[in-house]
C-alpha cells in the first residue's frame, strides 16, 4: 500500500526571506537619526518641532484615510508615513512656521500615496510631492525661511546669508553686497546672471569652490533645509542601510557619479569648468541620492533602468540647476524620473528563463 503524505501547498514566491515593509521603514527612520542631530546642533531645538509636527502630521493622515477607506488602521503603524513625514521635514527650511511641514505631510500621505491606493501604488514620492505642493503654494515660505548655522545660539536671525558667511564678507571690498543667496546654490545661480562683471562671478566661485566652503558642505555648516546640509551624517546613515542590507548601491551611485559628470561639463559659467564635488555636496542631492532615489515603489525593479533612472535624475538634476529658475533640482528631477519608471521597467525587462527574444 502506497503510503500517505500530506503536502503544503502555497502561492508562489516560496523563497523566505527575514526583510520586511516594518524592518525596513524602521531601518531607514534609524538611517535618518544622525542627520537629525546635526540639524539639531547647527539650527537648534527648533527643529524637532517641525520634525515632530511633520511625522504626527502624517501617522495621523494616515490612519484617517484608512479609517475613512475601512482598512485595516495598524497600517499607519508600519514605519512608512513617519519615514514620510521626515523626509518632507528635512526638505523644508529651519526658519519655517510649523503649519507648513504639517500641511505638506498630510498631503504628500493623502494625495501622493492612499489616493493612489497606498504604501506600494503609489506612483512618485509622497514626500517630494509634498514638497513640490508647499513649493507651489507658498513659494516665499519655502525660500525665505533661511536660519544661518549656529545662529540659534545668540537668538538673531540673518537675512543674507551665503555658504555659511554673511554677504558682504564674500568680498573684503564689500562689492558683492547684492548677493543675497540664503544657500551656496543660490549664490551660485545668481553668478549666471553676471556676464557683464566676469571679475565679481569668477570671485564668488572661487569661494564657493574653495576647500573652507567645500568642507563646510561636508559637515553641514551651511544654509539650506532642515535635513540636506550635514553630507558626513546622511552618509554615515546610507553606510547603515547598506549594513542591514537595505540600500542596494546602484542607484545612489548612479545618480551621484551623473550629477558630478553633469557638474563638471556644464555646472559652472561655460563648458567643462564646474566643480564636481560642489554640486555632488550642495543642495539635496546626497539626502536625495540615499534616501529618496532609492524608494523601492517609485524606482524600477530591473538593473538596467535603475541606471537609466539614476541617470536620467542626476542630468535632470544639473539641467535645473544651470538653467532652470529655481537654483536646485533634486527633487523635480526625482519626480520626473517617477513617472517614467513603468515606461523603464517595460523596455528593459529581461527575459524569461527558457524566453527568445523576436527579432524584428
Amino acid at each position: 500500500m502506497a503510503e500517505n503524505r500530506l503536502f503544503d501547498v502555497a502561492v508562489s514566491p516560496h523563497v523566505g526571506s527575514s526583510q520586511t515593509t516594518k524592518r525596513i521603514m524602521w531601518d531607514v527612520v534609524i538611517a535618518l537619526v544622525p542627520a537629525l542631530i546635526a540639524a539639531l546642533w547647527f539650527f537648534g531645538p527648533g527643529v524637532l518641532i517641525l520634525v515632530g509636527a511633520s511625522v504626527g502630521a502624517a501617522v495621523l493622515t494616515e490612519w484617517l484615510c484608512l479609517k475613512f477607506m475601512k482598512r485595516p488602521v495598524n497600517f499607519a503603524f508600519d514605519g512608512s508615513a513617519v519615514v514620510t513625514g521626515i523626509l518632507l521635514a528635512y526638505n523644508v527650511p529651519s526658519g519655517v512656521p510649523w503649519w507648513l511641514p504639517v500641511l505638506g505631510s498630510a498631503f504628500a500621505i493623502a494625495v501622493a500615496k492612499q489616493a493612489f491606493g497606498g504604501l506600494g501604488h503609489n506612483i512618485v514620492n509622497p514626500a517630494l510631492l509634498g514638497r513640490a505642493f508647499l513649493m507651489a503654494s507658498f513659494p516665499v515660505l519655502m525660500t525665505a525661511g533661511w536660519v544661518a548655522p549656529m545662529q540659534w545660539k545668540d537668538g538673531d536671525r540673518i537675512d543674507v546669508q551665503a555658504c555659511g558667511v554673511p554677504t558682504a564678507e564674500l568680498s573684503q571690498s564689500g562689492e558683492l553686497d547684492a548677493l543675497t543667496g540664503a544657500t551656496p546654490l543660490n549664490a551660485l545661480k545668481q553668478t549666471f546672471g553676471w556676464d557683464e562683471d566676469v571679475e565679481r562671478s569668477e570671485e564668488v566661485r572661487t569661494m564657493l569652490y574653495s576647500f573652507s566652503n567645500l568642507k563646510n558642505l561636508f559637515m553641514g555648516r551651511t544654509g539650506g533645509c532642515i535635513g540636506e546640509t550635514s553630507a558626513i551624517m546622511l552618509l554615515l546613515g546610507a553606510a547603515y542601510l547598506v549594513f542591514r542590507g537595505v540600500l542596494e548601491l546602484r542607484l545612489p551611485l548612479c545618480y551621484l557619479g551623473s550629477v558630478a559628470l553633469f557638474g563638471w561639463l556644464f555646472g559652472g559659467q561655460g563648458w567643462f569648468d564646474g566643480n564636481p564635488l560642489f554640486h555632488v555636496l550642495a543642495g539635496g542631492v546626497i539626502l536625495g541620492g540615499f534616501f529618496m532615489v532609492t524608494d523601492l515603489v517609485t524606482t524600477p525593479v530591473t538593473k538596467k533602468g535603475r541606471v537609466i533612472f539614476g541617470i536620467g535624475a542626476g542630468l535632470l538634476t544639473m539641467v535645473i540647476r544651470r538653467w532652470g529658475g529655481y537654483p536646485e533640482g533634486c527633487s523635480y528631477s526625482i519626480l520626473l524620473m517617477n513617472l517614467a519608471t513603468p515606461l523603464i521597467d517595460r523596455y528593459t525587462r529581461p527575459l524569461g528563463f527558457g524566453e527568445v527574444k523576436k527579432n524584428g
